[in-house]
């Protein structure tokens, strides 16, 4: 396989790593898409930068086979002059998060909760995250079906593709991929979906402390439920604070209507 990429009108060299790890960069499907878009963005600047070169630095493969993360460095200048644009990327992909707000259907007193999974999370140095239910995309290109899988796995919940309402994409529309929680580095986009789901009081209860993930997977999951209102200030989870601005942005938009 060749090892390079058109973006624009340029013939770009992809180099470092051996043969193997680059014919696996050149086929993920992040990458794909990182090199449409970029391709885009040049052709709809007038070509402003200088693509030099792709370096793969490193790049991390799952027990499966398939290619999970990688670094490197875009070497891309300004034409104007000359100077670098900062082009070191950790690539992972997309990624799914999902609001979870449970209603109890036999008593409307109750408050309003936000369903919160509580695991380790190594790079963090923690070992009781909490957040919102979440996980990376699939390739598939189906976010909402991705969403309803990983609330199965992370939760236990059966949620159908039709009572997700896909957030970013109200925002949004097709103008970005989704919310990009650190642009500087990283390609990660994430697509944040609402469910709320009625249920009766004792089943909600009996969630909490509910032990789920994919065991085999190293997943540990413990469930914690928090009210909506308390939400904000219970997880420095960005998944979950993105999704409640979305949230009460929409619902504010759509009073204004």
């Amino acid at each position: 396989m060749s090892h390079h990429v058109r973006i624009a009108q340029q013939i770009v060299p992809v180099v470092g790593a051996d043969p193997a790890i680059r014919d696996k960069v050149l086929a993920f499907e992040p990458f794909k898409e990182w090199v449409h878009r970029f391709d885009k963005a040049q052709q709809e600047r007038d070509s402003e930068m200088d693509v030099r070169s792709i370096e793969i630095q490193s790049a991390d493969v799952f027990s499966s086979g398939k290619l999970g993360f990688v670094k490197f460095n875009a070497d891309v200048r300004f034409k104007e002059n000359g100077k670098s644009a900062p082009g070191i990327t950790f690539m992972r992909g997309g990624s799914v998060g999902v609001l979870t707000i449970l209603k109890s259907s036999d008593d409307a007193k109750k408050d309003d909760l936000v369903l919160l999974t509580v695991q380790p999370r190594i790079a963090t140095a923690c070992l009781a995250f909490p957040e919102i239910p979440a996980g990376m995309l699939d390739g598939s290109g189906n976010f909402t079906g991705t969403a309803a899988r990983e609330i199965f796995e992370e939760t236990g919940l059966k949620i159908e593709e039709d009572e997700l309402i896909d957030m970013t994409a109200k925002a949004y529309g097709d103008r970005w991929q989704g919310v990009y929680p650190s642009a500087g580095g990283c390609d990660e986009f994430l697509r944040l979906f609402l469910c709320i789901k009625k249920m009766k009081s004792k089943d909600i209860k009996d969630l909490e402390g509910k032990l789920t993930g994919m065991r085999d997977s190293g997943e540990n999951i413990t469930l914690k439920l928090v009210p909506l209102r308390d939400a904000w200030k219970t997880a420095p989870d960005a998944k979950l604070l993105s999704s409640l601005a979305l949230y009460h942005a929409l619902q504010l938009d759509k009073s204004n209507d």
